[in-house]
This record gives C-alpha cells, sequence and structure tokens, in this order.
C-alpha cells in the first residue's frame, strides 16, 4: 500500500511536471500564433454582377424590358432622392429600383454622387429614363426676374447634358390673385420653364410637368409628355375625385398624359371613410377615374431592409396597374 503510494506520489509529480512545461510551450507559441491569425491577407472574392455572369441572359433580359416599356401600358414614375454620399443600405442606391419603373427624376440632381454617376446608366440600359428634376417651385422666390431665371435655366439644361440624363421633370405654382403686372410676369416665366427645357428635350427626350396644370399655359401643354399631379398630399378620396375631374374638364388635356400621385407611408380615407395605404389606392384609381396614364410614387427609397419594403410596394403597383405585362 505504501510503495503504492510512493509510486501515485511519483506519477502525479511527473504528470505535473510535464503539464507545467507543456503550458509554459503553449504561452511561446500562442502569440506567435495569434499574430499570425490576425494577420490581414487580400482575398479576391470574384463577384461579377449578372451582366457579367450571363451576357447572353442578360441581353435577351434587356430586350424584354424594352419591349414592355415600347409597349401600349400604365406609366409608373418615381422621384428618387438621390445623393447620398454614405449610403445606409440598398435602398439609397439607384440600381435598387424596379426594372419595371419607366422614369425616375432624380430629387437633388445638383448633388451627383460617384454611385449615381455608376448607377444612372445602368438605368438607362433597362430602358428607365432618369430625368433632371427642375424644382421651380422651391426657387421661384430666388429667381426675381426673367434674367435670373433665364440664367438658372442654361445652367441646369448643361448639367443634365453632362450626365446624359433623358429630359426633365420641373415643379411650379398657379398665381391666381396679383396686380396685372405681376400676373404677366408669372406668365412669362412659366412660358421660358417650357420654351428652353422643351427646346433642350427635342423630339427624343421626355418634358414632365409634376404640380397642378394651371401653372403652364394653354399653349405650351401640349410640349409636354406627362403631368403628375399634385395628389400626394390629398387626404380623401373625395377631393381627389374633385381635383380628377376638374383636371378633365380641359380638354386639352389628353387622359393618357396625366399621372396620378402618391406618397409611401401615407394614408387617404376611401368612400367608407376608411384608411387605406396611399399607394394602393392611387393606383386602383388610375383606371376607375379616367383610365388615366399611370402613376407617380414619392418617397420611393431608404428603406431596404424593411417589413414592407418601398420596393415591394412599387412593383406591387406596377403589376397592379399591368398584369398582363
Amino acid at each position: 500500500m505504501n510503495n503504492m503510494n510512493v509510486n501515485e506520489i511519483v506519477m502525479k509529480t511527473n504528470i505535473n511536471r510535464l503539464l507545467r512545461s507543456g503550458l509554459l510551450l503553449m504561452l511561446f507559441v500562442l502569440p506567435v500564433a495569434c499574430s499570425d491569425w490576425n494577420e490581414p491577407e487580400p482575398v479576391d472574392l470574384g463577384i461579377n454582377s449578372a451582366k457579367d455572369q450571363n451576357p447572353e441572359l442578360w441581353a435577351r433580359y434587356m430586350q424584354v424590358l424594352h419591349t414592355y416599356k415600347q409597349s401600349k401600358h400604365y406609366i409608373a414614375y418615381a422621384r428618387f432622392d438621390n445623393s447620398t454620399e454614405n449610403p445606409v443600405n440598398e435602398g439609397d442606391y439607384l440600381r435598387s429600383l424596379p426594372d419595371s419603373l419607366d422614369i425616375v427624376t432624380l430629387g437633388n440632381p445638383g448633388q451627383i454622387s460617384d454611385f449615381d454617376r455608376e448607377d444612372i446608366p445602368l438605368l438607362q440600359e433597362k430602358s428607365t429614363r432618369v430625368l433632371y428634376l427642375v424644382d421651380y417651385a422651391a426657387q421661384a422666390a430666388t429667381l426675381a426676374d426673367v434674367a435670373a431665371l433665364g440664367t438658372w435655366l442654361d445652367q441646369v439644361i448643361a448639367e443634365a447634358a453632362e450626365l446624359k440624363l433623358d429630359g426633365f421633370a420641373f415643379t411650379g405654382i398657379p398665381l391666381y390673385i396679383g396686380t396685372d403686372a405681376e400676373l404677366k410676369a408669372h406668365k412669362e416665366k412659366s412660358r421660358l420653364i417650357v420654351s428652353k427645357l422643351s427646346t433642350a428635350v427635342g423630339e427624343d427626350k421626355l418634358l414632365v410637368f409634376e404640380g397642378n396644370p394651371a401653372f403652364v399655359d394653354d399653349a405650351d401643354l401640349d410640349k409636354l409628355n406627362y403631368i403628375v399631379l399634385n395628389t400626394a398630399d390629398l387626404t380623401n378620396v373625395t377631393d381627389l375625385k374633385l381635383q380628377v375631374a376638374g383636371v378633365l374638364a380641359n380638354s386639352i388635356l389628353p387622359k393618357g398624359n396625366l399621372l396620378l400621385a402618391a406618397r409611401i407611408g401615407e394614408q387617404i380615407t376611401d368612400e367608407a371613410s376608411v384608411k387605406q395605404d396611399a399607394v394602393t389606392l392611387m393606383t386602383d384609381r388610375v383606371a376607375s377615374l379616367g383610365p388615366l396614364g399611370g402613376l407617380g410614387i414619392y418617397a420611393i427609397g431608404k428603406d431596404y431592409y424593411s417589413s414592407k419594403m418601398n420596393y415591394e410596394i412599387t412593383r406591387t403597383a406596377i403589376q397592379l396597374m399591368n398584369p398582363s405585362k
């Protein structure tokens, strides 16, 4: 028994020595190993776009998009707030918009980011027309006279040409009350805007007005491809019906050139006094109130990872308007 105890003691002592030696060895080795593990190494992920992965299939898809957008269908128009220098998620990129959008207007065309410059040609390859927003309604107070307005328009026309955009969308607010001189000056500015922009677009590009068509002189209405009506801020369907009826009373305006407007995230009260999603309700009324030309969607970006994405809302609206396409 005593010999066994002695042997056990000797064995345990030897084991402890080995353990201590092993631990000391690990202490010397681990820092070197960890240092090797933490050393950054370049990795070539080899990520290719869909176009690079299968050029033939991409070309066929582009042709399908082109054929669809050249066909008779309800137009899907969107205003996108571009120029995010530090994107939060994919929703900040033009490239993430639905391919079936017909027209995208840049909400901040004077602040084009490098990302925007990369994405604009991609949208155009998909037969999506990209427009420069001439937001006269927001700038009117700083453009006191016709000369200042003309200089500003020349500048934006040059910027749009440099970006190789597909035309312009412009805004303006009608003036109903004022002196004869004020009303005349307001009308002169409206006509100057349409004159310069319509000349710049020629026959192969688009000119779109956003707002109350009363801002545009009757003689200039035929120079516009589309009018996106100012319905995005309406809160009930009764006002919507009255506004559309009033616009349609002007026989100069073809129904097919008129687009209703809705803002993602807003609601409109329907005939049963029930609040409905604005985009969904407006999508339905494009046909029932006209049929009109299509739908304009505002606030389309930013929420790529939400449970009900703006992409999904927009794509659903397009499919509802054009179910057979």
